[in-house]
């Protein structure tokens, strides 16, 4: 099957987004959470100066961590937990003139961008058990808030929740739709539609870039080039709806010999393309000849068992993703090699 390269893009797309909203938290809150340090700079009140003077270096910290480490999803995931620990130390100590529960609002919705849906309501709910905990449970928060306002908020703050979780749910399930539509597009377009093989377009935009991308999983990499012997006899003699068969049934026989790893394309005709990664040119012979030896005894065209079918093969090998088109080049040369020396050969 060929390569698709949708699911990378789907990725990247989702992790510059999760990128930009880490960053986003980071700098801004910790921006937002210095000038009401300094606000506070000269009021009384220690506790909330040691807060969001700490809040912010903490937030700084974890930046220049991610921005040396790349490492995004443990990151991400840093940056939610310290906004669940931040907001419940918020909400104990009361902010400014008891002010904290405004500023929880926007942590759930922060949560899910960075987590996603599953682990962002995981940890949305944790912080909502723990407010629960400190506005409804035994007095051990420094702040004091009115009957009025904490039922009001926790209702709030669970329609919040709700809609943040909606909206993330969906949204997965679109990008990943998307993304689903996108690779199947791809296949069609990267597939031959009789043989079920890649096609000449996965070989020459699709293949090119991902050697380039990871030359260690390709080189060396052998070519081998083959076709059906006199295949336009067998289209003359039994029609093309036979001849579509032999094809059909000699690409089966190609995925079936070959490994997981390796590629197969329908090259043109009644030619196949065969990429060995990791191969050398002498393993590469005994592959193609056990492949050839296979064809001469199989029986592509049941409703015709005396009819013998042979291919004719030509291997080359390719050395780095520049070399490939050379490589098919002298493989073709091979295999016409093997035509004039009286067919179902290998060269």
């Amino acid at each position: 099957m060929p390569l698709s390269q949708s699911h990378h893009k789907a990725a990247s797309i989702d992790q510059l987004r999760r990128r930009y909203i880490l960053l986003f938290a980071s700098y801004i809150s910790s921006l937002t959470l210095l000038l009401m340090g300094f606000y506070h700079l000269f009021s009384a009140d220690l506790s909330l100066q040691l807060l969001l003077f700490g809040a912010a270096l903490a937030l700084l910290l974890i930046s220049i961590w991610f921005h040396r480490s790349q490492q995004l999803q443990l990151a991400c995931t840093l940056v939610a937990l310290f906004a669940l620990f931040f907001v419940l130390l918020l909400v104990w100590h009361g902010g400014s003139q008891n002010t904290a529960l405004y500023w929880v609002f926007p942590v759930p919705l922060i949560m899910f961008g960075l987590l996603g849906a599953k682990a962002g309501i995981i940890l949305n709910l944790l912080m909502f058990s723990g407010l629960m905990f400190l506005l409804f449970g035994p007095e051990l928060q420094q702040a004091r808030y009115t009957t009025a306002e904490v039922p009001r908020f926790l209702a709030s703050f669970a329609t919040v929740l709700a809609v943040g979780w909606i909206n993330e749910h969906f949204r997965e399930r679109s990008h990943h739709s998307m993304s689903v539509l996108q690779h199947s597009k791809e296949q069609q377009a990267n597939t031959d539609v009789l043989t079920n093989l890649a096609n000449r377009r996965f070989l020459e935009e699709v293949l090119p870039e991902h050697t380039k991308q990871q030359p260690e999983l390709f080189f060396p990499m052998a070519v081998v080039m083959t076709d059906i012997d006199h295949f336009k006899h067998i289209n003359d003699s039994f029609g093309h709806d036979q001849g579509d068969l032999v094809l059909q049934q000699a690409a089966l026989l190609f995925r079936q010999k070959l490994r997981t790893q390796d590629i197969c394309c329908r090259y043109g005709g009644e030619e196949f393309l065969l990429l060995l990664p990791k191969t050398g040119l002498q393993d590469a012979l005994r592959v193609a000849d056990k492949i050839r030896a296979t064809i001469a005894q199989q029986r592509l065209l049941p409703e015709h068992p005396d009819l013998v079918i042979t291919g004719s093969f030509g291997v080359a090998e390719a050395t780095a993703a520049e070399d490939i088109q050379a490589a098919i080049k002298r493989a073709d040369q091979q295999l016409y090699l093997s035509k004039a020396s009286g067919r179902n050969q290998v060269h």
